[in-house]
């Protein structure tokens, strides 16, 4: 990565690289809360596509963990993770699609006619994941833009982790649809939060603005297209697919 040319470009480095790795520390943490009662708390299982999702993201996140830590001091190191998560974000991906579905293949109809919505969750947060790493590599020697970037993958993790606590540790809301109003209204609050620090320039701030537009786009779908029957053609050519 190089340097941005702004007279406070190195306040950049300082603050949003370490930041972000104590950030993912404490949401991994938070996950193993989250998904203690779903997953870890039924170990062992012969759940091959939950297993490879699990490890896929532990090493995402280790990424997220350690690329921070290791930028100012250590940019050999930051490099060569880069090159790692080229191998390791197609996996990711990967395994988050066969496992979403794997779920809803073994539905019976009923079920699935029931819960087709819920498709959604998984395979937006799949695209978001794509297109942010995709922009993060496309700006990977414009600081302020790789960063937050590699930040947006990770955040698609915030409504996974958080709705699982809500739901298991909270007291149960009302109305289904709360739960994604937390969970995605925490991710759309920090993407806001970085248009504005670190300070970065009008153009990158711009740049940055249409990338997480995505997440906006994908977040109100749910609450809009996906409650209504314009979602279920597109579940089934999903649930039919010949995958594993």
């Amino acid at each position: 990565m190089i340097e941005l040319a702004l007279p406070r470009s190195r306040n950049v480095t300082a603050w949003i690289f370490p930041s972000a790795g104590y950030f993912f520390l404490a949401l991994f943490i938070g996950a193993l809360f989250a998904f203690w009662p779903p997953y870890l708390s039924r170990l062992p299982n012969d759940d091959i596509f939950a297993h490879l999702h699990a490890v896929t993201a532990v090493l995402w996140c280790a990424l997220l963990i350690a690329q921070p830590l290791l930028v100012r001091r250590h940019r050999n190191w930051h490099r060569f993770l880069g090159h790692v998560s080229k191998a390791v974000a197609p996996l990711f991906l990967l395994a988050a699609i066969l496992l979403a579905h794997h779920r809803v293949r073994v539905m019976d109809d009923a079920k699935f006619a029931r819960q087709a919505p819920s498709l959604y969750l998984g395979l937006v947060a799949i695209a978001l994941f794509a297109v942010s790493y995709a922009l993060a590599l496309r700006y990977r020697r414009t600081q302020a833009l790789h960063a937050r970037f590699m930040i947006a993958t990770g955040l698609t993790m915030i409504d996974p982790v958080l709705v699982r606590i809500l739901s298991f540790y909270a007291p149960r809301f009302v109305h289904p649809l709360a739960y994604q109003v937390w969970g995605y209204g925490v991710t759309d609050l920090i993407l806001v939060a970085l248009l504005w620090r670190p300070v970065m320039s009008a153009g990158h701030r711009r740049i940055y603005l249409g990338g997480i537009s995505v997440f906006a786009i994908g977040h109100l779908a749910w609450f809009t297209v996906v409650q209504g029957p314009l979602w279920l053609p597109f579940a089934y050519w999903f649930r039919a697919l010949p995958l594993p």
